[in-house]
C-alpha cells in the first residue's frame, strides 16, 4: 500500500513537470529561437563601404530595417540573412567585408524585434519579410544576379526565398535541417509538432530547390551539428551542389579558418 502511495505521488510529480515544461516551451520558445536585441531608432551605422539604410514596410505595417552596401561595378548582389543573435550593428561589419572582398553589393536585414525593425513576430510574417527584401533587390538587379546567403537561423529565410523566387545560387552556412530536429534533442518527450510556433524547415524547402546550392559547415559545431549540413546536402534537389567541410570548426568561428574563405572564393568568384 505504501509502495502504491509513492508510485501515485511520483506519477503526479511527472505529470506536473511535463505540463510545466510544455507551458514553458509554449511561452518562451521565441526567446529560445530569437536572441534579439534592439537599437535606438536614431542609431547611426558607419562603414568604409558606401551604403544606404533601408526601411521597408511590410503588408501588416511592420517596418524592417536593412542596409545596402554598394560597389561601383558589382558582380551582383548578395542578400544575406544573419543568425539568431546580434543586430545590424554587428552583422553590418560582416556584410561590409563581404561586399569589399568579393565586389558584390550586399543587402542585409534585421528581423522583427532586432535592431530598429518593428512588427509582431509570426512564422508567416517573418518569412514574408525575407521576400520583401528579395523584391527590393530585384528592383536593382536581375534574378540571375541575385545570390542568397543564409547563416544558421538565416538559412530558414534563405531556403524559403529561393523556393519562392528565381535567383542565381544558394549558399547556406551552419544551417539546421529543421527547428523540430534541433528542439527534439532536448525536448524529445514533448509533442513538438503541435507546440512549435516557428517550424522552419530547410530540409523540406531544399528538396524543391534546383539552382546551384553550396553548404559550409564545421565538424565540431555544437549548436547545429555537422550532420544537419550533411542531411541538407543529401536532400538538396540541385544538380549542382557541394558541401564544404571545415574540419574542427565550431558554430561561430568559421571565419578563423582559411578553408572557409577558400570556399567563399570558389563560390563567389
Amino acid at each position: 500500500m505504501k509502495y502504491l502511495k509513492y508510485l501515485k505521488f511520483a506519477g503526479i510529480a511527472i505529470i506536473i513537470v511535463y505540463l510545466f515544461t510544455t507551458m514553458m516551451l509554449l511561452n518562451f520558445q521565441e526567446q529560445l529561437i530569437f536572441r534579439s536585441e534592439s537599437l535606438p531608432q536614431d542609431h547611426v551605422y558607419t562603414s568604409e563601404v558606401p551604403f544606404e539604410e533601408l526601411f521597408l514596410k511590410a503588408s501588416d505595417g511592420a517596418v524592417l530595417n536593412g542596409l545596402h552596401y554598394k560597389q561601383a561595378n558589382p558582380k551582383g548582389v548578395l542578400l544575406y540573412f544573419h543568425g539568431n543573435a546580434q543586430t545590424l550593428e554587428y552583422w553590418g561589419k560582416w556584410a561590409e567585408e563581404l561586399s569589399g572582398r568579393y565586389q558584390y553589393d550586399v543587402v542585409i536585414m534585421d528581423y522583427r524585434g532586432y535592431g530598429k525593425s518593428s512588427g509582431k513576430r509570426s512564422h508567416k510574417a517573418m518569412l514574408a519579410d525575407g521576400l520583401l527584401f528579395y523584391d527590393y533587390c530585384q528592383t536593382k538587379f536581375s534574378a540571375t544576379q541575385i545570390t542568397i546567403f543564409g547563416r544558421s537561423l538565416g538559412g530558414a529565410f534563405a531556403t524559403h526565398v529561393v523556393k519562392e523566387r528565381s535567383v542565381k545560387l544558394l549558399l547556406l552556412e551552419s544551417t539546421f535541417t529543421s527547428v523540430y530536429d534541433i528542439a527534439s534533442k532536448s525536448f524529445w518527450f514533448l509533442p513538438l509538432k503541435w507546440l512549435l510556433q516557428y517550424p522552419f524547415q530547410n530540409n523540406e524547402n531544399i528538396q524543391q530547390i534546383s539552382i546551384p546550392t553550396y553548404i559550409i559547415h564545421g565538424t565540431k559545431d555544437m549548436v547545429v551539428p555537422y550532420e544537419h549540413g550533411q542531411k541538407l546536402y543529401k536532400k538538396s534537389g540541385s544538380g549542382t551542389k557541394k558541401i564544404y567541410t571545415i574540419e574542427g570548426a565550431l558554430h561561430n568561428n568559421l571565419v578563423t579558418y582559411p578553408e572557409y574563405f577558400q570556399a567563399l572564393d570558389e563560390i563567389l568568384k
